[in-house]
């Protein structure tokens, strides 16, 4: 074996890390013999204030309760920190916490009473209303965000200042919270605030030439200025007509939008009416247009092959204000007169007043 002779600097490098090793044990003996109970830790931790301290962490921190050691979460929110970093902050104090339980981190939770963006909306149009005797639809600019108060304050949020364009309807607001424990900054919030009326617009797609029923139909407040001057104004307006185009869900129902339901379809086989006083006829025909209640369309006879311009009188059917011309074999028997003949007398006869036949 091979033996090191130390030098005298060895010694003194020896003797001094010996020393300091001593000093060490010694104040650890001493801060546990001032600590007049054992440190015990609260893993899961609450704090209302803007600092945490040994005491929020610890109990028995004593004297050394009040001192802090790190800023808490914001309001309303949670975190966790370093278990290392709490026990050496409270060496720093003289204290000692073993940590025999092999803790890694402990999790701190900072309460707060969450206020919505729904709250401050409602504020802000009262706010407007109280100037303009009018509903407004308030919309925020984008990343508006609830946020967090003192969950121990008593009260409700406020303006403190607001300033409105009522033509742009840009505006600005200043959210003061109520007072509590803790000081909560002024919220600023940007966005359009309109005036609105209400509308009528359709609950779901509406199919051109579809009829409308009442539950197509929603009644909503939107900005006024979205809503034209042609815009229906009730839903008896709506109901029971057809649309003229495609109707889409939230966009007013204007009055050109709407028309008639088509009893009549081009292309498609209609009954063709004939009515005078003791007469009716009856025969089919075919639409080359189409139709609504009421409104003219051109038929064609399919008995006859002539074009006839008639009246739409309900579904799939047409009424003609004039009879057409009659073919010479016509089935009608209507009252004639027959020629004398040599030896005979005139005799007339009356037909049969009713037919069913159109040609």
């Amino acid at each position: 074996m091979v033996q090191v002779k130390k030098t005298g600097s060895d010694r003194l490098a020896q003797f001094i890390c010996a020393f300091a090793a001593a000093l060490l044990i010694a104040g650890y003996a001493a801060s546990a013999k001032a600590q007049k109970a054992p440190l015990v830790l609260r893993e899961q931790i609450k704090v209302f204030s803007e600092i945490v301290t040994l005491g929020d962490f610890f109990d028995n921190a004593a004297e050394a309760s009040k001192s802090p050691v790190f800023r808490s979460p914001s309001l309303g929110t949670s975190g966790v920190v370093s278990a290392k970093r709490v026990a050496a902050s409270a060496r720093q104090h003289g204290l000692v916490w073993p940590n025999r339980g092999g803790i890694s981190e402990i999790k701190v939770t900072r309460p707060g009473r969450m206020i919505l963006l729904d709250e401050v909306r409602e504020l802000i149009d009262e706010r407007i209303a109280a100037e303009d005797d009018e509903i407004f639809k308030v919309t925020f600019s984008r990343g508006a965000k609830p946020f967090y108060i003192d969950p121990t304050a008593k009260g409700a949020i406020s303006v403190k200042q607001m300033d409105h364009n009522l033509r742009s309807g840009r505006f600005r607001v200043v959210i003061a919270a109520p007072e509590g424990g803790q000081k909560i900054r002024e919220k600023v919030f940007t966005g359009t605030a309109h005036a609105t009326v209400e509308a009528i617009v359709p609950s779901r797609l509406i199919e051109s030439g579809a009829t409308i029923f009442d539950s197509d139909l929603k009644v909503v407040r939107m900005p006024r200025r979205r809503v034209s001057q042609s815009a229906i104004e009730d839903m008896a307006s709506a109901v029971g007509m057809a649309a003229r185009q495609r109707l889409v869900t939230g966009r007013p129902i204007r009055r050109t939008d709407l028309e008639l339901p088509k009893l009549v379809k081009r292309n498609t086989f209609v009954t063709i009416f004939y009515e005078s006083p003791g007469l009716t006829l009856r025969a089919k025909g075919r639409a080359l247009a189409d139709a609504s209640l009421g409104q003219a369309v051109a038929i064609i006879n399919l008995q006859s092959k002539r074009t006839l311009e008639g009246k739409v009188i309900g579904n799939g059917l047409v009424s003609v204000s004039t009879l057409p011309a009659q073919p010479v074999r016509t089935a009608l028997r209507a009252s004639v007169i027959q020629p004398a003949r040599t030896g005979q007398r005139v005799r007339s006869g009356r037909g049969d007043r009713n037919t069913n036949v159109i040609r």
